[in-house]
């Protein structure tokens, strides 16, 4: 066996220690819609000099009820809890929000820019500050918290990956992750590929200037693509817990279509990093919770 296929069927891991409570309705009814006409789609087609004053501030005075059930779902205990389907969506379509807003901090577009790409980095700062997140504490590099946009070669070729700069700052609210900082790190060759690491597609992403991204809203149409839900991590007291609700809810076995990807470290990464993997890996299903590290080395990046 190939130590692709070994990694594949063996270095995939239950959820462990969390348990179902119960289900739960957590934002209010008319979430979604009020987050994809009153604050994504202004945002993504916004031309002028003043997004806070224009967009944020008037929603978040008028949603202060999304506020509220965003911050609950953001509870450690929430960890342990299958949420409604609606607000995995209503997730979903915050986390478009974040994706246009953070497209300025990236590097040089693939091909044209949006006339989004022109909003100043500091609006995601601002919208950060609003939703009532927070930036994590500096840390080593870890792939819970961190996005790969950078990979410099280390001389040695065993090097685990070493957080080396920042392109943008994570997000979380409360416990659950909402974006991972994007950054660059230095690595040896045999533990990350340097090329494959940073132009492979990168799942659970909607919109990226500078690599392919893959998201199970793509090929649908405008309204179908808005049933796309939200993929909940969490740092908790004692674990990372990627893709809760795929260990929460007990799902039938894939019907055929791509092969399901058991690679961990995909699923940690979010995309290929020695492996190549394309864009067809059915992830989807696919969880993982490993412990929290007990000592971390400080950064000396600034959030």
């Amino acid at each position: 066996m190939s130590t692709a296929d070994e990694s594949r069927s063996t270095r995939f891991w239950p959820i462990g220690k969390l348990l179902q409570v119960t289900v739960e309705r957590v934002f209010p009814e008319d979430a979604l819609r009020a987050i994809r006409f009153g604050l994504f789609e202004p945002t993504l087609w916004y031309e002028g000099s003043a997004w806070r004053w224009d967009v944020l501030d008037p929603w978040t005075a008028d949603n202060s009820a999304i506020l509220d059930a965003l911050r609950q779902v953001g509870e450690a205990r929430m960890a342990a809890v299958t949420v409604d389907s609606n607000d995995l969506c209503a997730l979903y379509a915050l986390s478009r929000v974040v994706e246009v807003l953070l497209l300025s901090s990236q590097p040089p577009a693939i091909g044209a820019d949006s006339p989004a790409d022109r909003l100043p980095a500091s609006a995601y700062r601002e919208f950060v500050a609003a939703i009532g997140g927070t930036f994590p504490e500096r840390e080593e590099f870890h792939p819970f918290l961190h996005e790969i946009v950078e990979v410099e070669s280390a001389d040695d070729p065993q090097a685990g990956p070493e957080l080396v700069a920042q392109w943008w700052p994570g997000c979380l609210i409360g416990s659950m992750l909402f974006v991972r900082a994007g950054v660059r790190v230095r690595a040896g060759a045999h533990r990350m590929d340097p090329v494959l690491a940073t132009t492979s597609p990168l799942y659970w992403a909607w919109s990226r200037r500078h690599r392919p991204v893959v998201d199970l809203s793509q090929g649908w149409g405008s309204n179908s693509q808005w049933s796309t839900e939200f993929r909940r991590d969490y740092r908790l007291a004692d674990s990372f817990v990627y893709n809760v609700d795929a260990a929460l809810e007990a799902r039938t076995p894939h019907p055929g279509g791509p092969p399901f990807n058991r690679d961990v470290d995909f699923l940690r990464h979010r995309c290929s990093t020695l492996v190549a993997y394309g864009t067809e890996e059915w992830v989807w299903d696919s969880h993982h919770t490993e412990p929290f590290p007990t000592t971390a080395p400080t950064s000396p990046l600034a959030p």
